[in-house]
């Protein structure tokens, strides 16, 4: 990796950071904020579950822009739609507690303002992991993937914080520095960050349309939908997991969830931070190991009994997610030609919608059933994504 490479790298990651933090703040800011303007759960859940259906449609569009106009283009439209999609949250959250909106009015509003990140906001993933394809071989590309992973884990890490920090200036004084900080980072892209000169101006443009159901593609789609599943299951469920085999109070499972989900998170970042970039793995190593690492970590949930059990399961599912969602990234853009970054980067980035929209569905059906019942079926997963993972002639045929 080149020093220019390196520092182009070091200014993306605050960037990306910024807009991980603003997503965290924004999941626990908007719940307290949408009961008091008197909106239930289901309307909540709504709100996001739509925005998500956006992201899913348009993620491939932006993707196959970037191949034609340059990443830094792309990046810079999705740093602008997610700022304009927290303004006008802000707005309209602010207006129905003065009192200039109902609530029935405020509920379609804010579904079409986080359409407005769902639509436009899905454009700087792919063209970000495209512009970290463009610069890094294929020796470097997990580790190169893996630092845009960690910035949104950094930034979901440090949200919750933040925000709390600044929520003594009012409930949505964290949605309008997130909306300042995408401002910020659109600046430092647009003045500093160097593009390449777009495909289109040379006319290296891929022939057809990259498709879902490339066969070059197809094993990682499918492991990028059901890892995302997964995780969305854990996130969904795990707090009245804990809640009822632990026979905590509603004080108790906040804090005892708070901890369970930082642990995940800190045990990502130690992946992608700190084994990737030192040990540089190849992209099937980190897939196998990270699947087997995440089997490890449901099976200790699923067989434990005291809090620090679960605890040492989440580290080792956090350490399995972080090795295995960058070695994926990475094994599908080594698996297609440069001239589809950008498409296999956006494709990908919508099928682990699918997977978001999809976990928390099947999670809350079978947790229903038995509390243990999300946790098993993860387990059960794992073990067979695992041997997927081996098997596989394409998974096996990825470049170093």
């Amino acid at each position: 990796m080149t020093g220019e490479t390196r520092r182009a790298f070091r200014l993306l990651f605050p960037c990306l950071v910024s807009t991980g933090m603003g997503q965290a703040m924004l999941f626990a800011i908007l719940p307290p904020a949408a009961r008091e303007i008197g909106l239930s759960s289901m309307q909540v859940s709504t709100i996001f579950v739509v925005s998500a259906v956006f992201w899913a449609f348009t993620s491939p569009g932006w993707g196959r822009l970037s191949d034609r106009v340059g990443r830094r283009r792309v990046i810079l439209i999705g740093l602008l739609g997610y700022g304009l999609s927290m303004i006008l949250l802000a707005g309209v959250i602010g207006a129905t507690l003065e009192g200039a909106l109902t609530a029935a009015v405020a509920w379609p509003a804010m579904i079409a303002a986080r359409c407005v990140f769902g639509a436009i906001g899905s454009a700087s993933p792919p063209a970000a992991q495209a512009f970290v394809a463009d610069r890094t071989g294929p020796e470097d590309r997990a580790a190169g993937v893996a630092l845009i992973n960690a910035a949104f884990g950094v930034g979901q890490t440090l949200g919750p914080a933040v925000g709390a920090a600044l929520a003594i200036f009012g409930l949505l004084a964290p949605i309008y520095f997130s909306a300042f900080l995408s401002v910020i980072s659109a600046l430092v892209i647009y003045f500093w960050l160097p593009d390449s000169e777009p495909r289109a101006a040379r006319g290296d443009l891929p022939r057809a349309k990259l498709a879902f159901l490339d066969r070059r593609i197809r094993p990682f789609f499918l492991l990028q939908i059901f890892m995302q599943a997964v995780r969305a299951v854990t996130m969904i469920t795990l707090a009245f997991f804990l809640q009822d085999q632990l026979n905590l109070s509603s004080e108790e499972t906040g804090q005892a969830a708070g901890i369970g989900f930082m642990v995940l998170a800190l045990a990502g970042l130690v992946s992608q931070l700190i084994l990737v970039q030192r040990f540089r793995p190849a992209p099937a190593r980190m897939i196998r190991g990270g699947l087997g690492s995440a089997a490890i970590g449901f099976g200790l949930l699923w067989a434990g009994t005291t809090f620090w059990v679960y605890l040492g399961g989440l580290a080792f599912l956090g350490l399995g997610l972080g090795l295995v969602r960058p070695g994926n990234a990475a094994a599908s853009s080594l698996a297609v030609s440069a001239d589809e970054q950008g498409a296999v980067a956006g494709l990908l980035n919508a099928v682990g919608v699918t997977g978001n929209i999809i976990g928390p569905l099947l999670g809350g059906y079978l947790y229903t059933l038995s509390p243990s019942g999300p946790i098993f079926l993860n387990f059960c997963l794992m073990v067979v994504g695992s041997l997927y993972a081996w098997i596989h002639p394409r998974i096996r045929e990825i470049p170093r």
